[in-house]
């Protein structure tokens, strides 16, 4: 299940995610699933939607949530009994060091799936009619800046 779920951060584009075999030094858990997220936003959003898997999955809800509760937070936690899910933004995962506070707790082979290739982004492009309306361009795709 552990993997299952740092399948699905995948996914959703979380970054970093590392799975940590913490069995030995804890009887709270068995399983850390650590990521990274780009924002709060993103946080709790992935947040939700393991919630609801896992109360579909499992027949229940998570136990107990951290920062799910305010936009400021930096650092979601997800305890789902045996799997608890750290995501962090960058800074607040380099601050905390979960890894390296854990550093000898085995680490589950995850591989992340291969990036995706970017998509063209659509704009508006501002135009000027026949009409004399301007501002009501339409949708152009617009290549991505690869500099």
């Amino acid at each position: 299940m552990a993997l299952q779920i740092a399948q699905r951060l995948d996914e959703k584009q979380a970054k970093d995610i590392l799975v940590l075999d913490v069995s030995g030094p804890l009887v709270i858990a068995d399983y850390f699933i650590i990521a990274t997220v780009q924002s709060t936003r993103q946080g709790q959003a992935m947040a939700k939607e393991l919630d609801l898997e896992h109360k579909a999955v499992r027949g229940h809800r998570r136990r107990n949530t951290g920062g799910m509760e305010t936009e400021e937070s930096n650092w979601v936690l997800l305890d789902f009994d045996d799997i608890v899910v750290h995501l962090f933004l960058p800074e607040a995962r380099i601050y905390y060091g979960l890894e390296t506070l854990y550093a000898d707790a085995p680490r589950l082979p995850f591989t992340p799936a291969a990036p995706r290739p970017s998509q063209p982004v659509e704009i508006r492009q501002p135009t000027v009619d026949g009409f004399g309306l301007e501002g009501f361009g339409a949708f152009q795709p617009r290549e991505p800046d690869r500099s």
